[in-house]
């Protein structure tokens, strides 16, 4: 439907957008309203801390204190397992920009800025690069579960996208964080996100805390003494090895990977994947289909691809969305119970379906649907997000094309996979943890909704 609106001579800006005004009328027929509180981040008294991380380029190691990029923060989740970290020397010498339970992290460059999530138990102490700001808002003013939820409403989206009309590479300085308006219709509506997303921030350290739970109970009963397999850095394959394989890159005999592998296969029974599952590709639909996130009607659904892949889970409102049309023309027929895995760009990551998900899945990524006579899906996604089976395995089959890693679906059929002899506590584990992601996914969506229908009543 098509939208009209006039605006008078004396209100004509420089700028010729549309939107601009409609936004500029949105907002100020909210900030009129008697039944609503209206404050901007700049107010005084609203913010306790706002700052950046640190500017200077940082040093990663394999271990020590978790490093957030802005690519980590998605809306609603921070990605937990995105391997970066500093020393925990360096990370206490950063405590401007380290982080706090509770402060809410919005990224600030790129075309996709304005995103936010909270910082769970699992994330503090954590810290952030310059490209995410750190809020902490004052608790007499509003949750910073209400803000955090607030920031990633379509009302908030909005006001970005016109703060940047024509800009090639978006950047939210302070002033312009500082110059977003906050809207809050009751108390009653503010202390039900509240809740709401403090509940989901326990049920998801909850669910993570299982899935580890299972992937260390399932390490333990493959009675391998994974430390004992040495990190050879130099090694020789012999001419028989070449005659058995049809791969010619190292990491495919790296001694690590091999050692891992073979000894896992000596100590279990072992079936190659494709004769346990079924294989699907995901779609390209073409970047002239994708909608934006404040363009999407919610009848959309998200377009996901593998930077959508976080926490053993898949981002619900990513970067890109598809009409409802689309999404029933390719009938890719998503599932519950599927296992996602990351085929192109990062390869090898994993995660898993819940009765919650409605999507499309993008060309890197691969679906594996378990033949339930076979393997159970929990199982098995427990034993490809591990890094002695899944991980190893992807690492030695990929193949860089020009200059992009590729993992081609027969490799992938190729691995691997142990099948022990009890499963139970590994499944039931598992089953509750992804019971409790879909859990989370519901309360975050009556969330979200519940702040975007109160405002237009």
């Amino acid at each position: 439907m098509i939208k009209s609106f006039g605006i008078k001579n004396e209100d004509l800006e420089s700028n010729i957008f549309p939107n601009f005004y409609l936004f500029k009328q949105k907002i100020r027929s909210f900030s009129l309203r008697t039944d609503i509180t209206s404050f901007s981040l700049g107010d005084k008294d609203v913010l306790e801390v706002l700052t950046d991380g640190e500017h200077a380029g940082q040093k990663f190691l394999q271990s020590g204190a978790l490093f957030i990029k802005n690519s980590c923060v998605k809306r609603y989740s921070i990605n937990e397992f995105d391997g970066f970290y500093i020393s925990n020397e360096k990370n206490n010498l950063l405590k401007r920009s380290k982080l706090v339970k509770e402060d809410i992290l919005f990224t600030t460059i790129g075309y996709y800025v304005g995103v936010s999530a909270l910082v769970n138990s699992n994330i503090e102490n954590a810290n952030i690069n310059q490209n995410v700001v750190r809020m902490r808002v004052n608790p007499k003013i509003t949750s910073p579960q209400y803000l955090s939820c607030f920031l990633n409403s379509k009302i908030v989206r909005f006001q970005i996208d016109n703060l940047f009309s024509g800009n090639i590479y978006p950047l939210l300085t302070y002033p312009k964080i500082k110059a977003l308006k906050i809207f809050i219709k009751n108390k009653t509506i503010e202390e039900t996100v509240t809740k709401n997303i403090i509940i989901a921030e326990e049920k998801n350290i909850q669910s993570l805390m299982l899935i580890k739970e299972a992937q260390s109970l399932f390490l333990r009963s493959l009675n391998v003494d994974f430390d004992s397999i040495k990190k050879e850095m130099f090694f020789a394959a012999n001419n028989e090895q070449f005659t058995h394989e049809d791969m010619m890159t190292p990491a495919f005999y790296f001694p690590l990977y091999a050692k891992t592998t073979n000894e896992i296969a000596k100590n279990n029974h072992v079936e190659f994947l494709s004769n346990l599952v079924d294989f699907e590709n995901g779609d390209e639909v073409g970047s002239v289909n994708y909608k934006s996130y404040l363009d999407r009607k919610e009848g959309d659904v998200p377009f996901i691809r593998t930077s959508d892949l976080i926490n053993y889970d898949l981002d619900s409102y990513p970067d890109f969305f598809i009409e409802k049309s689309i999404f029933k023309e390719i009938t890719q027929n998503v599932d519950k119970e599927e296992i996602l895995f990351t085929k192109d760009g990062k390869i090898g990551m994993v995660a898993m379906t819940t009765a919650f998900d409605r999507c499309i899945l993008g060309s890197g990524i691969l679906r594996i649907v378990p033949k339930k006579d076979k393997i159970n899906p929990y199982y098995l996604f427990i034993a490809l997000s591990t890094k002695e089976v899944g991980g190893y395995q992807a690492i030695q089959r990929t193949v860089v094309a020009s200059t992009i890693p590729h993992l081609r679906e027969d490799r992938i059929g190729d691995f691997s996979i142990p099948i022990l002899k009890d499963q139970v506590k590994i499944i039931t584990l598992t089953e509750k943890a992804f019971a409790l992601k879909n859990e989370r996914k519901k309360l975050i969506e009556d969330s979200r909704l519940l702040i975007e229908n109160s405002l237009e009543v």
